[in-house]
């Protein structure tokens, strides 16, 4: 492929994202203004409100300004007609990062990266900028520089990722060709099990929140007739709590890492005890019980664990065929060359790099959800990276010494 059409592909990958992104507001909302409201009221409305979405979903806040009469018709009083959602819908935010993996792994993105850089990024950026002007006048505003550089800095996430996965990454290659041999192999070794453990609690929340469906399906079901809508605004809101979806797993997350997360000021929802009021008037929420056993503690055992299986796979990146034990002979070995060293730093990486995805995801699924106690939800960015990183810091280093402490055993019986 030539330059041109590569940049004819590029930004017609992102028309293609924003479509799809918007779409999954617009086309339930246009279905509820044909059916539901037979067409008499207006379809602009409906296209804001789709726009404010796919920004939510980026992590944009979104500030709402109501007048009196409505402020009154929803019982909110004086007090919250101002205020702020900015906890991301990231099942948007996900589809906007694997779109721009996808961009960065075609041939073409490796052949012409720049190119295809500053056009895909430079396209999310303009197009963001036409949604905004766009937009008729409703009660809700966001900040314009927010509304142009998160949802790119989403899409540029998936195509730095992009740069990283595979034998023959760029990044990898520019890694290796910096740093010494010994260096670089530590580095790889810990950002493989930080990498693992991350990815394989992601998984247990997934499946934890399934069951908790599963198990709480007539609770949901409750939920959802309690808000009476038709069968088009059922398409609506099961269609919204598809975007709120990979926000709850990361909440899910919070709770196995130990801290736990807020769903309102005073309603925290942890593995060492769980104070429940009311929720936000979303069916999903359903599932998150009123209360745990006592043994639920035990949870926070499973990152420790996923962690060390993590470090234990990961050991052979690290010392490879080598023989000798954890700790040789100083005359031989210097003492950053000993393999616990070179053990406890992998360790040490792996152990930064979950804190640093920690606090990433706490952020972007903590804040405010509306007004009143729903000002505060979420989990803190803080104790989560403190939680998760010492968590995995213990486990990664107990698989990759307890995988020494296994081979060393196994050469003195030979």
């Amino acid at each position: 492929m030539n330059a041109r059409l590569i940049a004819l592909a590029t930004v017609l990958d992102v028309v293609v994202l924003m479509g799809l992104g918007l779409g999954l507001f617009f086309a339930p909302l246009t279905l509820v203004w044909a059916f539901d409201d037979g067409f008499s009221t207006d379809l602009v409305a409906s296209w804001g409100i789709a726009v404010d979405g796919w920004m939510l979903g980026h992590g944009v806040p979104l500030h709402f300004a109501l007048s009196p009469e409505l402020a009154d018709s929803l019982a909110l009083g004086t007090l919250a007609r101002e205020f702020v959602v900015d906890v991301a819908l990231l099942g948007v935010a996900l589809l906007t990062l694997l779109w721009g993996y996808r961009i960065a792994r075609r041939e073409g993105a490796r052949r012409y990266p720049l190119l295809t850089w500053v056009l895909a990024v430079g396209s999310m950026v303009g197009l963001s900028f036409l949604l905004v002007f766009s937009l008729p006048e409703q009660i809700v505003e966001f900040d314009l520089l927010d509304a142009l550089v998160r949802p790119a800095l989403f899409l540029a996430a998936g195509m730095a990722l992009a740069t990283w996965v595979g034998g023959d990454a760029a990044g990898k290659k520019v890694v290796s060709s910096l740093l010494p041999p010994a260096l670089s192999g530590i580095l790889r070794t810990g950002m493989s099990a930080g990498v693992a453990s991350v990815a394989a609690v992601l998984g247990v929340a997934a499946v934890v929140v399934a069951g908790l469906l599963v198990a709480g399906f007539g609770t949901v079901i409750g939920l959802y007739e309690s808000l009476q809508p038709s069968a088009w605004g059922i398409v609506t809101v099961s269609m919204a709590q598809l975007a709120i979806l990979p926000t709850v797993i990361v909440w899910a997350v919070m709770w196995m890492v130990g801290p736990g997360f807020s769903l309102g000021l005073g309603a925290l929802i942890s593995p060492l005890g769980t104070q429940l009021q009311s929720v936000p008037a979303l069916p999903l929420l359903g599932i998150v019980p009123s209360s745990v056993p006592e043994f639920a503690v035990l949870v926070i055992l499973i990152p420790v664990t996923l962690a060390f299986v993590g470090g234990l796979a990961s050991r052979s990146r690290l010392v490879g065929d080598q023989r000798g034990g954890l700790w040789r002979d100083m005359n031989e070995t210097p003492l950053f060359a000993q393999p616990a060293i070179h053990m406890a730093g992998a360790a040490v990486v792996a152990g930064a790099f979950t804190a640093g995805v920690g606090a990433l995801l706490a952020g972007l699924t903590g804040g405010a959800m509306g007004p009143g106690r729903f000002a505060s939800v979420g989990a803190d960015p803080a104790q989560i990276a403190l939680w998760w990183g010492v968590e995995v810091f213990v486990g990664v280093l107990l698989g990759l010494l307890s995988g020494g402490l296994a081979k060393s055993a196994g050469e003195a019986a030979r």
